[in-house]
């Protein structure tokens, strides 16, 4: 999950296709501190670790996909017309991003 200092994980990222050389930046510290709000609510038990002072270098260092998606299935494929990809209990959760949590980010740190 990417964490933005300021939308948190409530973001969307999506394709840009171009040919234009784009120089990296370096990573990022990861935001989480000590908090495992995200992890102690995953219905799921999808992720793996948090807490960790660098990003993850893969997604599935960080979450079990196939048991995210398949507790989505379970939950959600009873509902008709509908087909999420994720629950987004740990977006929901997660305090940065949301300016009615942003006390939550100092007690974890």
């Amino acid at each position: 999950m990417i964490v933005n200092p300021d939308f948190g994980p409530r973001i969307r990222l999506t394709t840009v296709l171009t040919d234009t050389y784009f120089e990296p930046d370096l990573p990022i510290k990861n935001r989480c501190g000590k908090c495992h709000l995200c992890k102690d609510h995953c219905p799921a038990g999808a992720i793996i670790g948090a807490s960790t002072d660098s990003h993850y270098s893969s997604r599935s260092e960080a979450i079990d996909f196939k048991k995210c998606l398949y507790q989505v299935r379970d939950v959600f494929g009873k509902i008709p017309n509908t087909e999420p990809l994720i629950c987004g209990i740990c977006i929901k959760v997660c305090p940065w991003g949301d300016k009615t949590k942003k006390n939550l980010i100092y007690i974890y740190e």
